[in-house]
């Protein structure tokens, strides 16, 4: 029994650092782009974007 929650454990804290790293690249992503296309256009936009024409991450739009 020791043994099975050692390996659950482990594999817990595994899974949470890979999703923390790649929450936090998310993160910096998003917030480059964002400041990026505020100094080069002049006009600040988010990220992701939803509304009525559809879904847009960074430049992707999603019909």
């Amino acid at each position: 029994m020791k043994r099975q929650t050692k390996t659950y454990f482990r594999t817990f804290y595994i899974t949470l650092v890979i999703l923390l790293c790649v929450s936090i690249g998310w993160i910096g992503i998003s917030t480059a782009w964002e400041n990026t296309v505020q100094v080069a256009f002049g006009k600040y936009e988010k990220a992701i974007e939803i509304s009525e024409d559809g879904i847009r991450i960074l430049d992707f739009n999603i019909k």
